[in-house]
């Protein structure tokens, strides 16, 4: 017959050996929660990094207009070709545009003779981004699109006719809802400001609509949500703090920097 002493030394034996396995069973736990944690980290990085990716504007073989950088923006200095002395030791001003859009034509006949004025006298650095948001309000042309295509043609083939060329198109902007320009318009009016015949017949070619693309898509990841949108420096103004539609206000903001 066991003793007392015997049976407690049985209980504090069966204690212990309780105790471990519950010690073992906590640390197989803790072990497997900080695996799984650490892998479920590792998958929401590897998420947000993944979806913060955006395809390169070169990408699917996309033709990319010389001069452009890699925001989508095709850069004016004072001389008003493409690529050309542009400074970069004053404010850059980031212009988004649809040639679709209407309030994109009023900012511009508000304000292109300021952005004119301040990017000749090198105040300022003027990026046009022109992109591709508004296919769906012509009648299945996607003339937004094929305008993107149409000037990046001319930025890269002819980047002294650039500029007058966008003028030319906001001049002549169609309706929203209308089928758009048609290519040969878009070709003649290319001429019209000084582009050859040549370069102009290549716009058909549709050379630059995967860039197109591409570019809007970078400006939506760049902050962009509607047109027409300015960026200086990196900053979208608020239209609360600088109106883009008061004459004159936009250029003394800029004068002000």
């Amino acid at each position: 017959m066991a003793s007392k002493n015997d049976n407690a030394m049985q209980a504090r034996a069966l204690a212990q050996q309780q105790v471990a396995k519950k010690e073992r069973k906590s640390t197989i736990i803790i072990v497997v929660a900080s695996v799984l944690g650490i892998a479920l980290f590792a998958a929401l990085i590897y998420f947000i990094t993944d979806n913060s990716k955006v395809p390169a504007l070169d990408a699917d073989g996309a033709v990319v207009p010389a001069g452009s950088d890699a925001t989508g923006g095709i850069p004016v200095g004072p001389t008003g070709i493409v690529g050309v002395d542009v400074p970069t030791d004053v404010p850059r001003v980031d212009i988004y545009e649809d040639f679709m859009c209407p309030a994109c034509g009023k900012f511009e006949e508000i304000n292109s003779v300021d952005l004119n004025e301040l990017r000749e006298a090198s105040k300022i650095s003027v990026y046009y981004h022109p992109i591709t948001i508004l296919d769906r309000y012509s009648n299945g042309t996607e003339f937004s699109t094929r305008a993107v295509n149409a000037v990046a043609t001319v930025a890269d083939r002819a980047p002294e006719s650039f500029h007058p060329y966008v003028e030319v198109l906001y001049a002549n902007q169609p309706a929203e809802n209308t089928d758009g320009l048609t290519d040969e318009q878009l070709a003649d009016f290319a001429v019209s400001v000084g582009v050859s015949q040549g370069v102009a017949d290549q716009i058909v070619d549709g050379d630059f609509r995967k860039w197109a693309l591409g570019a809007t898509d970078q400006a939506s990841q760049d902050g962009m949500q509607g047109t027409p949108t300015v960026m200086v420096d990196g900053e979208i103004l608020d239209q609360n703090d600088v109106s883009y539609f008061t004459p004159g206000v936009l250029r003394n903001y800029l004068d002000s920097l």
